[in-house]
């Protein structure tokens, strides 16, 4: 009955129009007794310049300048810089989204796409790193893995005001930071397009969100690595830096592809 209800909650709803109410599924004890307001009321107008907690922005004739620093899963410091127009932010904050929309969008999205292209020519940092044309498959994957997982992992109440907000990836960009579903929706975007191009999934736990990648897909260093129930898909987690394959010791309450 739960994974029903969750399912028919992610099918039909969306962050509606100002004034709609739904219940955050992966917020659960936070929603129990509330209603939550699922749209910013305020005019968007893009955040000023500020230092991002990995990294730096700031807006310059209607262009967002940002640069963020991370580490990947072997400890390797890596540096990027990235442009963002004031309008794509602005744009992306006005719309509403659900879960299934924010994902299916994030997918084809061409901020994470061009990202995930940068991040190949992203710059090492320190006398020990190794080149960018001498990483194999892996170190790429966990370059991307490691620069999402770096943003500031924050929650709705906290950065936007509102109980339940869908980020699209140039809005996470921007803001340098994000929930849990925020975060799936960065990787996910970056990791099915070129030049990654893998097959991905939203996984869907009790309060949480990660991306699951088709075991296919994935680079011949991870052949072992463990597959979520249906067989077919390997967790990615996108708020920590844990081992692909590893994630929180909680039930898998839904995997969606692009359908159940």
């Amino acid at each position: 009955m739960k994974r029903r209800w969750l399912l028919r909650k992610l099918g039909t709803l969306t962050a509606g129009a100002v004034g709609s109410t739904i219940l955050n599924p992966f917020e659960v004890g936070r929603a129990a007794g509330s209603v939550y307001r699922t749209r910013l009321t305020e005019t968007p107008s893009g955040p000023p310049d500020s230092p991002l907690a990995n990294g730096s922005r700031r807006l310059q004739d209607g262009v967002y300048q940002l640069t963020y620093e991370w580490l990947d899963q072997n400890a390797r410091r890596w540096q990027l810089d990235f442009t963002v127009d004031q309008t794509a932010y602005t744009d992306a904050e006005a719309r509403s989204w659900g879960y299934l929309q924010a994902f299916r969008a994030a997918r084809t999205n061409s901020h994470a796409g061009h990202l995930g292209e940068r991040l190949t020519s992203a710059t090492p940092q320190g006398p020990s790193s190794v080149a960018s044309d001498a990483l194999t498959a892996a170190d790429r994957l966990e370059r991307a893995v490691g620069f999402v997982a770096g943003l500031e992992h924050v929650v709705d109440p906290d950065s936007k005001g509102v109980p339940e907000y869908h980020r699209l990836p140039e809005e996470t960009l921007v803001d340098g930071r994000g929930d849990c579903k925020d975060l799936t929706y960065m990787l996910a975007g970056m990791l099915s397009q070129p030049p990654f191009g893998y097959r991905t999934a939203m996984v869907l736990l009790p309060e949480h969100m990660l991306v699951g990648v088709h075991h296919a897909d994935l680079p011949a260093a991870y052949a072992d690595a463990p597959r979520l129930p249906d067989g077919e898909h390997v967790a990615i987690e996108s708020t920590s830096a844990r081992p692909i394959g590893e994630f929180r010791d909680e039930p898998v309450l839904a995997i969606y592809d692009g359908g159940f």
